[in-house]
């Protein structure tokens, strides 16, 4: 059962917990904050964070963990380079990513918030290369396959059809290319993982609330810090495809019976740095009530 103390000596009743408590722990007792209903904690831990005084005592916390925020070191500038600037890599160097970086980068993950601070976010870190390579292979021969199909009688029509239930998807370029792909492939190129040295997928419970968008806000967190490591990352939709389809890959890869691979990042050291900010198209807003 979790304990929950505020301490009497260094509590001055500034009611931040109380403001901040969105499950009703902390309520406004006549004129003093008190623990009324620890029960329906959700382990957010906005009242250890906010409090001044550090008068919350929480059993559910990690109390190491709980330090002061370094505010002077946030730069709005350093962080909007960051976002501008990290790229997707494609090339990497035959260099492995140390353990403790990626210990490193998972570490600040798991700070990244989650609905209802579930916290429910994994992770599967691959470093074995020859699992990486073949991983690739077989995904690029199921595309190969794929299109060799398209080009059969009832591949064409059952492929037309599907273009024109998903125009968006644009699958034709990857169709129309393949005979490049193979020539590609065969000099050794690997055109779906990249011979990244470190492969992350990123999954929780498949039918819990909020899954993706939590896996997906853990991920922008990851390939941001990388950037600002020196490391470059790229997202893998096609692994992600993959692994959705194909049970004995996900059994390969060791992800929990009832969870879904969200995200699919591969890692490494980039083999060329990239010199400039590129265009974007102007985001599409619709203002309602703002000045």
């Amino acid at each position: 059962m979790i304990e929950i103390r505020r301490l009497e000596d260094k509590c001055n009743h500034c009611m931040m917990c109380v403001r901040e408590c969105t499950s009703g722990v902390f309520r406004n007792v006549d004129g003093k904050c008190m623990v009324v209903d620890p029960l329906t904690c959700n382990l957010c831990s906005h009242c250890a964070a906010i409090c001044p005084q550090s008068a919350i005592v929480h059993s559910g916390l990690d109390q190491t963990q709980i330090a002061a925020a370094k505010a002077k070191l946030i730069d709005p500038e350093v962080y909007a380079e960051i976002a501008r600037t990290r790229r997707s890599v494609r090339a990497y160097k035959d260099k492995p990513v140390p353990r403790d970086v990626l210990e490193k980068i998972l570490d600040l993950a798991k700070y990244s918030p989650t609905a209802s601070n579930t916290q429910n976010v994994e992770y599967t870190v691959v470093g074995d290369r020859a699992l990486i390579k073949s991983i690739a292979d077989r995904i690029f021969s199921y595309g190969a396959r794929f299109a060799d199909w398209t080009q059969t009688r009832k591949g064409k029509l059952a492929f037309g059809a599907l273009n024109l239930a998903a125009p968006k998807a644009n699958l034709g370029r990857y169709v129309e290319g393949m005979d490049y792909y193979k020539e590609q492939a065969a000099s050794g190129k690997d055109l779906i993982l990249h011979n990244a040295p470190a492969l992350m997928l990123i999954h929780a419970p498949a039918k819990a609330p909020f899954a993706c968008d939590n896996c997906n806000i853990a991920a922008a967190n990851i390939t941001n810090y990388a950037h600002a490591l020196g490391l470059g990352t790229c997202y893998i939709g096609f692994l992600t495809l993959t692994l959705k389809l194909n049970k004995g890959m996900r059994r390969e890869l060791g992800i929990p019976q009832g969870n879904k691979v969200f995200v699919s990042l591969v890692m490494g050291w980039p083999e060329y740095k990239f010199k400039r900010v590129t265009a974007r198209k102007e985001p599409s807003v619709t203002w309602i009530g703002a000045d």
